[in-house]
């Protein structure tokens, strides 16, 4: 064999190294996606495994609602029926103040009702339009939209509006027999646009968990306490406190991807609803914050009269009715540069907040307690039926 005969020889053979090299990786290439195209069959059957399950509950819940309506007829026994339509969906989760604070507010709704001589039930969205024949409905209007059911000509139906005025239009108002406003000026303003009865109508406070603590002089287990949920992005008072080296400490949900390690945030995780008030009951001051829209409206969030009526000063974002009723016992900030100062200013005032607030707790009850309110609101209704 000559030499060039060896030098093709062995061309060839790199050649064939080379492809062999070249299909193995390329069989290690089909392989992974073949292992990926396995895993995303496993997740697309798991999703519709959960879709038939769905599917299966939610055609399980339309066979309950005709038994449900006639249940809820025998269990009145002649007593008038109030419906409560709650914003939180059905799942276990409604019951984590964390996550669906409304459901728990839904059922104090009931249990005043229900102190008064009333049937109240409580519907969460998914069972919004089961059948049942009630005198009252009541809706609490979060991120849904209801449409009352004029079929039931004895139903009078009651919006109130508590959060996310931006969703709301005249459209949906004018469906309802009387709407409730968490704010007064923002009432008076959509009175002017709709035909319906609008009055304005603050959240209230169930009293019986959120009072002042009974050991006023001991020393607070937190200092700066703020609850509520990231809502998918930096709430700024939070990172206000980051950025300023002010420390706080923070319940309620994703905080972490945000905090995983910061010197000033410590978090504590999610809260369930009852638990709140203890931990209000235990804070020096709270930080409270709004969404932008309630603010621009003047709507009152449930925190701000909880904190109020647990004996505890506060600072939060400023709307004008909010600092002319509260303001001896709220501090207010419009920005960065204000929420720094009522940091400083309520350490400076503390002790004259604290005190103007025990001070006002029989005022702050007539305005807030859930009982007391429930009769305005029966009173409202009575007066749109006459």
């Amino acid at each position: 064999m000559g030499i060039n005969d060896f030098l093709n020889m062995n061309r060839a053979l790199e050649v064939i190294k080379s492809r062999v090299s070249l299909g193995n990786q390329r069989l290690e290439e089909v392989q992974e996606r073949l292992s990926d195209a396995e895993q995303q069959i496993r997740k697309q059957n798991r999703r519709i495994g959960e879709l038939e399950k769905t599917i299966l509950k939610e055609f399980q819940r339309r066979d309950q609602w005709e038994k449900r309506a006639a249940e809820i007829q025998y269990l009145a026994q002649g007593r008038p029926i109030w419906s409560i339509k709650c914003p939180a969906p059905d799942s276990e989760l409604r019951y984590h103040g964390g996550k669906y604070g409304d459901y728990a507010y839904c059922l104090t709704i009931r249990r005043q009702l229900e102190l008064m001589g009333y049937y109240a039930y409580v519907d969460c969205y998914e069972d919004w339009d089961c059948p049942v024949e009630a005198d009252v409905v009541l809706v609490i209007r979060g991120v849904h939209e209801y449409h009352p059911d004029r079929r039931s000509t004895k139903t009078c139906y009651v919006l109130w509006m508590v959060s996310h005025p931006e969703l709301i239009t005249c459209e949906e108002l004018e469906r309802y027999d009387l709407v409730l406003v968490d704010s007064k000026s923002y009432a008076e303003k959509l009175q002017q646009q709709v035909s319906v009865p609008v009055r304005p109508f603050y959240v209230l406070t169930d009293t019986e968990m959120f009072y002042p603590s009974e050991k006023n002089n001991l020393t607070p287990k937190y200092n700066r306490v703020f609850i509520g949920n990231t809502r998918g992005v930096l709430r700024n008072c939070v990172r206000w406190c980051n950025d300023n080296q002010i420390e706080v400490d923070v319940w309620g949900a994703e905080w972490e991807k945000f905090y995983p390690d910061s010197m000033y945030v410590h978090l504590h995780g999610q809260i369930e609803y009852h638990q709140i008030s203890e931990v209000y009951r235990n804070s020096r001051f709270v930080i409270n914050d709004h969404y932008p829209e309630m603010i621009e409206t003047e709507m009152m969030n449930n925190r701000f009269p909880e904190v109020l009526l647990s004996g505890i000063p506060m600072v939060c974002d400023w709307t004008e009715s909010f600092e002319r009723n509260y303001g001896d016992m709220v501090l207010f900030y419009r920005n960065e540069e204000e929420f720094v100062h009522c940091m400083k200013e309520m350490e400076e005032r503390y002790d004259e907040l604290k005190a103007n607030v025990m001070k006002n707790q029989k005022k702050l009850q007539e305005e807030f307690d859930f009982h007391q309110g429930i009769q305005r609101m029966k009173a409202l209704i009575d007066d749109i039926s006459q």
